[in-house]
């Protein structure tokens, strides 16, 4: 019985420091921020388009409830593993979360300011600032150029030499 008290509480332990470090020891098929980008920036470029904030607030909505629930809620990570993975199979390697959770956040926070913009009445802004999120998201779809990763892999240089 104390090994299993002792199991239990290594366990525990274990799954305690897992969730401080979940950003540094979760992966994610390379494939799927990929995906995400290309939607958030359809659906961006397209409210941009034919000038709907609809769509803009959409993706606000979902990338900060991904935010907000520190990731638990995605709903971008939910279609990709019950509708997409099922299909195309699943990736030969997977790479870190964090730099593409960091990217979610900088997309998030522009598309809450884009919508905070539009509800304002300041059209023009709000649009423009959606343009930019969108342009960006669609770079790293495209290309797989993820500016928000390269500045998530920057910050954590700074960090890790003690200059931030």
């Amino acid at each position: 019985m104390a090994t299993r008290t002792q199991q239990s509480s290594n366990s525990s332990s274990s799954d305690s420091n897992s969730d401080s470090d979940s950003s540094e020891m979760s992966l994610v098929d390379p494939r799927a921020p990929r995906f995400g980008q290309g939607v958030t920036a359809t659906l961006l470029l397209a409210g941009v388009g034919t000038q709907r904030p609809a769509l803009v607030y959409a993706v606000a909505v979902l990338l900060g409830i991904a935010v907000l629930s520190r990731w638990r809620i995605d709903l971008y990570a939910l279609v990709w593993q019950h509708l997409l993975i099922p299909i195309l199979g699943k990736p030969p390697e997977r790479e870190p979360a964090s730099p593409h959770r960091f990217a979610k956040l900088l997309g998030a926070t522009g598309t809450i300011v884009a919508s905070g913009f539009l509800l304002a009445g300041f059209s023009l802004l709000g649009f423009a600032v959606a343009t930019a999120v969108g342009l960006l998201a669609a770079l790293a779809a495209v290309s797989g150029l993820c500016l928000g990763c390269r500045m998530y892999r920057q910050v954590s240089f700074f960090r890790r030499h003690g200059i931030v």
